[in-house]
Order: structure tokens, then sequence, then C-alpha cells
């Protein structure tokens, strides 16, 4: 893939937040999907949905994973 020069914020967060951004590929030139995002003619390719939406998935269960705390068996939570 090209590099390309983007209008995106996401880095400013990421300044503040570890974070990542990645494309899912879904252009397919036989449904005429293959507009950017931001162009009032982007069509979405509900095709790829789950595969995007695994992968948000599988990205927060390893993140939870690698992340999570020991907590005491007896706690107490009293958020109100």
């Amino acid at each position: 893939m090209p590099l390309l020069l983007g209008s995106e914020d996401f880095s400013w967060y990421q300044e503040v937040i570890p974070g990542y951004l990645f494309f899912v590929g879904m252009k397919d030139e036989k449904k005429s999907v293959d507009e950017l995002a931001q162009s009032h003619n982007f069509t979405v390719n509900e095709d790829v949905l789950p595969y995007g939406a695994a992968l948000h998935a599988s990205l927060a269960v390893t993140y939870l994973l690698e992340n999570q705390h020991n907590s005491p068996k007896q706690s107490s939570h009293d958020e109100l």
C-alpha cells in the first residue's frame, strides 16, 4: 500500500493514549465500492463488515487479557 497523506486527527489522540489506525480493504469495483470514506459517494461494502467486526473484537479481547489486573476476591464497588 502506498503512503498516504491524510487529514486524520487520530495522531493527536495517540500522543496521549497509544493506539492504531488501520484500513479494512473493502474496494469492490463490481459493486462500485471504491470511494474514500470522506466522499459523499462513499458506499459501505457490507460483505466485509464481519471481518472488520471480528478484527476489532479480537483486538479488544487481546487487550483486556493482556491488561487485566488481579483484584481481591472480596472487593467492594460503590460507584453509586
